[in-house]
């Protein structure tokens, strides 16, 4: 019939089917997104924990420690006039050493 208004059955499965296909390929690269933020927000943590337990250590003398953000422990250590600070990331463990500057 000429005078219908709409899609048809076939019309409307494409149209999901293309939604689909959009949505599944797009899942992969923001999974990656999640993880890569992820890993920038611990590097971020684990330097404001350097930043923190600098601090301490020219106030105190400790020269060691560890501090917990959310469910992630922060061990810290000086070394050599710097920090390491080592945290348990998804990929694994992971360390970032701080040298000062001049």
């Amino acid at each position: 019939m000429s005078g219908e208004r709409g899609f048809s059955f076939p019309e409307s499965l494409l149209s999901l089917l293309i939604v689909y296909v959009i949505f599944t390929s797009l899942f992969p690269l923001m999974d990656r997104m999640v993880m890569n933020l992820e890993m920038q927000k611990l590097a971020v943590q684990a330097a404001s924990v350097a930043s923190d337990s600098v601090d301490l250590h020219y106030l105190t003398g400790e020269a060691e420690g560890s501090r917990t953000i959310g469910s992630v422990v922060f061990d810290w250590r000086m070394q050599g006039g710097g920090i390491c600070v080592s945290y348990k990331a998804a990929s694994g463990w992971q360390s970032r050493c701080y040298e000062p500057d001049g």
